[in-house]
């Protein structure tokens, strides 16, 4: 009953958008997973299948699981944007988001893109302003196989998110990695908010002291899985090329997509 009210509640204040899809059948309260084990059976999995550049990849995944493919289109932008932005069915302060990615063997890391992260009903992103009650908090890949996080905060001053970088490469081609990052949202009026990223067991990044929100209502909670990735980046440096120097496309995995409330 609590998901149901809070999907109605979500439909009719306008957040669910030809981005986001129904509120998927989970497990457990105050979770949201998805390993496409299941073929297309969850109103989830049409959503981000519908997206003409991910495709099921059945067999691909972790011990010949099923996974899908993404699609990085080279373009002048740096690659098509992959966005799909998913209402979690719960809110909170705190909350962990996992997931498996696969590199392809010939991908490109250019000069870095977007992987996915977390937001509230309103996250902010794509350079906008900053509002009070909006944020949002996403990891990265950067050249040569480093990771980022991307932190759009309360710094009114800057244009685009914060980042830190991990400090040694952790991403390679060919194989698969397993990225979690935890989010801590600040209390209203003090600097104690955090980004956590780990790969393959290891932290890689720790951002403490976050301003995340000024408002404290529940639309500064975190309530969206922000399925969020491509290369850019604002020119074609940053795009993937062949060759010749022209955009071309290059391909990653995903599998085990999880998120439950609270740090684990």
């Amino acid at each position: 009953m609590r998901r149901l009210l809070f999907a109605i509640f979500l439909i009719l204040h306008g957040s669910v958008t030809a981005e986001s899809s129904s509120i998927p059948a989970s497990p457990n309260e105050n979770t949201l997973s998805l390993d496409f084990d299941r073929g297309i059976e969850t109103e989830l999995e049409k959503q981000l299948l519908s997206h003409r550049h991910i495709s099921p990849a059945k067999g691909a995944g972790p011990d010949g699981s099923n996974a899908i493919r993404v699609a990085y289109v080279g373009y002048e932008l740096g690659s098509e944007r992959v966005v799909v932005r998913i209402p979690l069915g719960f809110a909170t302060k705190a909350a962990t988001l996992s997931f498996d990615v696969r590199f392809d063997t010939d991908f490109q890391w250019v000069k870095g893109g977007k992987l996915h992260g977390l937001g509230p009903r309103r996250p902010i992103t794509g350079g906008r302003k900053r509002q009070p009650d909006g944020w949002s908090a996403r990891v990265t890949f950067k050249k040569d196989g480093y990771c980022a996080t991307y932190l759009y905060d309360q710094e009114k001053t800057k244009k685009y998110g914060i980042s830190k970088k991990s400090e040694q490469p952790v991403f390679g081609t060919n194989q698969w990695h397993h990225v979690v990052l935890e989010v801590r949202l600040n209390t209203p009026g003090k600097p104690d908010g955090s980004a956590r990223v780990l790969v393959d067991n290891k932290e890689v990044i720790y951002t403490r002291d976050v301003v995340f929100r000024e408002d404290g209502g529940p639309n500064t909670m975190i309530q969206q899985f922000l399925f969020s990735t491509f290369h850019g980046g604002h020119s074609l440096t940053w795009a993937p090329v062949d060759d010749g120097g022209k955009p071309t496309t290059v391909y990653a995995y995903f599998d085990n997509f999880l998120i439950t409330e609270g740090i684990q």
